[in-house]
């Protein structure tokens, strides 16, 4: 670390920057409805900006409403985890969660992730607002 002259913390060194691991952050909470207790974890850069760009369009870049409809769930997916710092879910199980939990659940927990992972919660919502204008890829007009 070098010594900055304005008196203040030491900054960052390259070292510092650029671990060897990627040190995962973990929290517990029980959800409101079911009472159950869960574990989740935060996410890479990489793998935020990966669940951003799935939120906004698939992989021919066009707009899917379903993408927006299941953003909630598959950041939930992204993140829960076991005692151990395993994924619990996969991709299949984002149905699972839309048919079995209770919505205020899903609302909870999303939040309570979308904060641990520095998500802004209105950014899905504005993106939504913004693509009712927009040709939807499934729409009945394509």
């Amino acid at each position: 670390m070098s010594t900055v002259s304005d008196g203040g913390p030491a900054l960052a060194g390259v070292e510092q920057m650029f671990p060897d691991l990627l040190k995962r952050r973990y929290a517990c909470f029980n959800l409101p409805i079911s009472g159950l207790r869960v574990r989740i974890q935060s996410l890479s850069e990489r793998e935020t900006s990966q669940y951003q760009a799935a939120t906004i369009a698939d992989k021919s870049g066009n707009y899917r409403r379903q993408k927006f409809e299941d953003a909630k769930r598959r950041l939930i997916v992204l993140c829960l985890v076991d005692d151990a710092g395993n994924r619990m879910l996969n991709d299949s199980h984002s149905e699972l969660i839309a048919d079995k939990w209770d919505g205020a659940d899903t609302e909870f927990l999303y939040r309570k992730i979308a904060a641990h992972c520095g998500l802004n919660t209105t950014d899905i919502e504005d993106l939504v607002k913004n693509s009712e204008g927009i040709t939807v890829a499934d729409s009945p007009s394509n």
